[in-house]
Order: C-alpha cells, then structure tokens, then sequence
C-alpha cells in the first residue's frame, strides 16, 4: 500500500491510498490521516488505485466517514461495498 498527501488549491488535504489496503496497512494510514488532521483543514480520500480492500479496513473507512472524512473518488466495487455494509447498520 502507497500513501500519498496532497493539498488541493482548495485548501482541503486529500489523502491518496494506492494498491491494497487491508489491516497491515491501518496503522501507516491512521500516521498519514492525523499528520492531514494537523493541518486543520477537510480531509478526502482519494481511493482511486485501491486494488483490494478487506472487510475490517472497508469497516474503519465507513466509521471515519461517518464522522469526518470524506470520499473524493473511489473504485465501482469499494463504493457498492460501502453502500451495502453500511447499509446493514443498526438505526441508533
């Protein structure tokens, strides 16, 4: 997995994950999002070159999108993947 940060003109810092994401990857991921969090500014993810993600990491995504980050751009089969996870939660 590759991680890349990026400020748009915009002013929001978008977070660009490459190649398989999975657990292994978490902990690396979890570094880059709180340096972009220090930056006080919107944080996206731009999951475009995701090849692979595993249901643990799919869950930790729609639990940080459900508070504060937003998706930027993401694979056909990651957002179907969300939508239908997310779609089996509980109504609190």
């Amino acid at each position: 997995m590759r991680i890349m940060t990026r400020i748009e003109p915009t002013g929001a810092v978008t977070l660009v994950v490459a190649g398989m994401f999975n657990a292994v990857g978490v902990a690396d991921f979890d570094r880059a999002l709180e340096d972009a969090r220090r930056l006080h500014q919107p944080v996206v993810l731009d999951l475009s070159d995701v090849r692979l993600i595993d249901r643990p990491t799919l869950q930790y995504l729609i639990d940080l999108m459900e508070h504060d980050i937003n998706l930027l751009i993401c694979p056909d089969f990651v957002e179907h993947w969300i939508y239908r996870e997310s779609s089996k939660k509980p109504i609190e």
